[in-house]
Parts: C-alpha cells; sequence; structure tokens
C-alpha cells in the first residue's frame, strides 16, 4: 500500500516536472497551489493541497457508502499524509532534472501515465486500505456498477474541467491544465487495466489470499451493492406489471 502511495506521488511529480500540464488526479491541488501562490501563501505547496483534497474525498467516500463505510477505513489518513510529504520530495529532487525540450517533456509525460497506473495498481491489489484519490473512484465503481477503469477516465476528465475552470476564474488563464493533462485523463485509467492484466498473476503469487481479514476492505468483493440494486429493479417491475394484471 505505502509503495503504492510513494509511486503515484512520483506519477504526480512527474507529470508536474514535464511542464506539460498535471496528472488529472492532481490538476486540481496544481491550480490551487498556484492560485495559493498568487496570494502570498507559498507555504501551501503541492503536497499540502494534495493532502487537503484527499480529505475531502475521504469525506465524500464516507458521504457515498453511508453506513457501509468501515471506521477502520479511516487509516487511508496517514497513507495520504505519506502520498503528501512524498509528492513534496519527488518534487524536489525532479528539480534538479532537466525538462527543456519537448521530447523530454513528453518522456516525463509517458513515464508518468505509466508510473500513476502502476502505483494504483499496488493499492488495489491488497483490497485493503488506498489514498482517498484513488478509493473514491473504487467507491464510484460499486455505488455505479460500472468497471474501475472507465470510472477512472470519467473522474479524471470531471477534474481535469474544474481546475481549469478554477483556473481561468482565479487566475486569468489556464495554469497547470495542458495537453498533458488531457492525455493523462484519457490514458491513466486504460493504463491501470493494462497494468491489471499484466500483473495479475505475480500479486497473486505476491499476495496469497487469506482466511483472516485484519482490515474490512473498502467495498465488498463481490459488488452485491450494484447487483442488488439490478436485482431489487428487476423485483419493482415485475411487482408492477403483476398489479397492472391483476387491474385489468
Amino acid at each position: 500500500m505505502t509503495t503504492g502511495a510513494i509511486l503515484v506521488a512520483l506519477g504526480i511529480a512527474l507529470s508536474k516536472h514535464s511542464c506539460m500540464g498535471t496528472a488529472a488526479i492532481s490538476s486540481m491541488p496544481a491550480v490551487f497551489t498556484d492560485v495559493s501562490a498568487a496570494h502570498g501563501a507559498e507555504w501551501m505547496t503541492m503536497g499540502a493541497w494534495t493532502f487537503v483534497f484527499n480529505l475531502l474525498f475521504l469525506l465524500a467516500e464516507i458521504v457515498l457508502l453511508r453506513g457501509e463505510f468501515k471506521p477502520i477505513q479511516v487509516l487511508q489518513l496517514p497513507l495520504f499524509l505519506v502520498l503528501s510529504i512524498a509528492v513534496d520530495a519527488w518534487l524536489w529532487a525532479l528539480s534538479f532534472v532537466p525538462a527543456d525540450s519537448y521530447p523530454l517533456q513528453a518522456v516525463f509525460l509517458a513515464l508518468s501515465i505509466i508510473t500513476l497506473a502502476l502505483g494504483i495498481n499496488l493499492q488495489l491489489a491488497p483490497d485493503l486500505v488506498m489514498c482517498p484519490a484513488d478509493a473514491i473512484v473504487q467507491v464510484v465503481s460499486y455505488v455505479s456498477g460500472r468497471p474501475f477503469p472507465k470510472c477512472k477516465v470519467i473522474i479524471d476528465v470531471t477534474l481535469m474541467s474544474v481546475a481549469a475552470a478554477v483556473s481561468f476564474a482565479a487566475l486569468g488563464g489556464l495554469h497547470q491544465v495542458r495537453e498533458g493533462t488531457i492525455i493523462a485523463a484519457l490514458l491513466v485509467g486504460r493504463a491501470v487495466g493494462l497494468w491489471g492484466r499484466v500483473l495479475k498473476p505475480t500479486l497473486a503469487w505476491l499476495i496469497p489470499p487469506s482466511p483472516r481479514t485484519f482490515i474490512a476492505p473498502l467495498i465488498p468483493k463481490d459488488g452485491t451493492r450494484a447487483r442488488n440494486a439490478s436485482n431489487r429493479m428487476v423485483v419493482e417491475d415485475a411487482e408492477a406489471q403483476a398489479q397492472g394484471a391483476a387491474a385489468h
């Protein structure tokens, strides 16, 4: 889990260092970092805003899952604290690496997409605790019944669009959201699915199923809510048809 969070932080830092636009998952923290700097609050770093937005995502999980949210999942807090610190640490380390040509920036962007997708997969594999920015995608996938990669793309595009709107409103132009943000929003979700297929045999060997669960997973492994909702709709439709037939 921690390794996955550190890799996600590296992916975020690589996307920002590429100067082609930050990854969609970090577009809001990146824009708000610029807004803070413009108003003299340089101490609100990219890592600090990453912490703030992950806290908001955690609250969104609680709202969406309601009674199904497991209190043990509050352990996401220390995990995204690690993520936030790692983002600033990676940004500092990458500041010594030149990215002064467009081809080199494109390489950093590609590495960002690959690293983000790998980090997300390493968080998903144990099915225990993950960073809220990724966990919220799992929750939306569970609640809506849609595949994780598709929900990832939808949420990334939404975050990117809101970040662009905030940038125009607060900074008078487009900051931190560029072609790289769009490319990442469209490709990270697909890369997650690809990494999942590639890593499945290895992760099954590294993380064997255990008969004892020490940490309740964020969502049921069988996706029961989506199936139960679908079954309930079928039953309700059948009952409505039966009542209509009886009335006639």
